[in-house]
């Protein structure tokens, strides 16, 4: 059971990861809003503004920059735990939303799958708009949601964040040729 408590002020947290700017909007419950990786920590500072967050001393603070690092060095797993808060939202969104959690590390679902999961097998359009309106993105793993015949759609990081994604928890191959790094 999801209970959100929109009344409580968030509270932002921003970590550099070896990926880029992240962060999160944390209530007093859990994570409510997350951000992907960004370019820059101003970039995220902003987008969890949007959210009402404002930066400020968090005992939780230490530990969700430490998972967020641990996810971007390669540990998939790493954030499977951490309790989210979202937003308040349709009963569907919500039990879409946490059913992301249910998509193990290193696979990967069809929005078809989820909407059978959920008892509505006609369902995958509604389902796509829940995933594509996931506030916790990395923390409720929307990138692990695939298309029927097996291709990467839609994502709010662009599908080269969410191939990324996927080959760092090795639900894709990782290239064989290493990308080229910038001095």
């Amino acid at each position: 059971m999801v209970v959100s408590h929109e009344s409580s002020p968030l509270i932002a947290v921003i970590a550099e990861t070896r990926l880029g700017w992240a962060g999160d909007a944390l209530s007093e419950h859990g994570i409510r809003y997350a951000t992907l990786f960004h370019k820059s920590r101003a970039a995220v500072a902003a987008e969890l503004a949007t959210y009402g967050a404002k930066e400020q001393p968090d005992d939780r603070a230490e530990e969700i920059i430490s998972l967020l690092k641990a996810y971007a060095d390669g540990d998939g797993r790493a954030l499977e735990s951490f309790p989210v808060d979202p937003p308040r939202g349709e009963a569907f969104q919500h039990a879409v939303w946490m059913s992301l959690r249910e998509i193990p590390c290193g696979e990967t679902r069809s929005y078809g799958w989820i909407a059978r999961k959920l008892g509505q097998p006609t369902a995958s359009r509604a389902v796509g708009a829940s995933v594509g309106a996931n506030p916790v993105p990395l923390w409720l793993p929307c990138h692990r949601v695939i298309g029927s015949d097996g291709s990467l759609t839609g994502f709010a990081g662009g599908l080269e964040m969410k191939r990324k994604l996927l080959e760092l928890e090795g639900a894709l191959p990782r290239p064989l040729i290493p990308e080229a790094t910038t001095a």
